[in-house]
């Protein structure tokens, strides 16, 4: 059972019916990813806050990655290394603007990223994937730029189970690039676009491997701000 109430307070009624529960847990089961699309997910003041805070107050880093170094590098040896190396350049949150510390869209932020260790929230996702889910991972934030992208990877570690990513640029077009493409294991693969308040859930066990494809210049001045994390297998 799912604490409807509580859920109110962050998510849409519609995404609360039983109907459309089920109709979730149909469509990620059935999913040759098991993956699935919640679109118009966030009341709209808490997705309005939650993209004004990462667009005007958040503090971002860029954050470069090679397949052959584990973790972050620095500028320099990702810029030296050869094309087929590079994993990842993307703009990681560390932090809030100092005359932001206290707004009521940096507190949302930080109340949306701990609503996750919420038992309510976790049967939400239980609900639609049909499957017992443990812990949370710390959520963070995103922010790619045009040139930003990651390459193929999978989650499938430290006992990852269920992926999340919400996108919160409002106005954003598929013209922008930065679609998620999220492999099969017959090879086939399913692209999403970072449309505004849409919710993506899919189990890292079964894609082999995921990807966000560049964003293209034509985002101009435009940001694809995403908020994610994952639930862990129970231990």
């Amino acid at each position: 059972m799912i604490d409807r109430r509580w859920l109110e307070s962050w998510i849409q009624l519609q995404h609360l019916e039983d109907r459309a529960l089920e109709a979730y847990r149909a469509a990620f089961t059935s999913h040759p990813a098991r993956l699935v699309v919640l679109k118009d997910f966030l009341l709209p003041l808490v997705a309005d806050k939650l993209s004004r805070f990462l667009a005007n107050e958040g503090e971002f880093k860029p954050e470069y990655g090679l397949y052959s170094v584990a973790g972050a590098v620095e500028e320099e040896p990702w810029s030296l290394a050869a094309e087929p190396d590079r994993f990842f350049r993307l703009h990681k949150l560390v932090g809030t603007q100092p005359q932001f510390q206290m707004s009521p869209n940096a507190l949302t932020y930080l109340q949306f990223r701990k609503a996750f260790q919420r038992p309510e929230l976790k049967s939400f996702f239980e609900a639609i994937c049909a499957m017992p889910l443990g812990w949370s991972d710390d959520f963070g934030a995103h922010s790619m730029i045009p040139g930003d992208f990651l390459r193929p990877h999978s989650d499938d570690n430290r006992n990852r189970q269920l992926a999340l990513v919400i996108y919160l640029t409002q106005g954003w077009e598929p013209g922008f690039g930065g679609l998620l493409r999220v492999v099969h294991s017959d090879g086939g693969f399913t692209q999403i676009e970072a449309e505004y308040n849409s919710m993506i859930a899919f189990d890292v066990l079964t894609s082999p491997a995921h990807l966000v494809l560049p964003v293209e210049p034509a985002a101009g001045q435009k940001q694809r701000l995403s908020i994610g994390g994952w639930y862990h297998k129970i231990s």
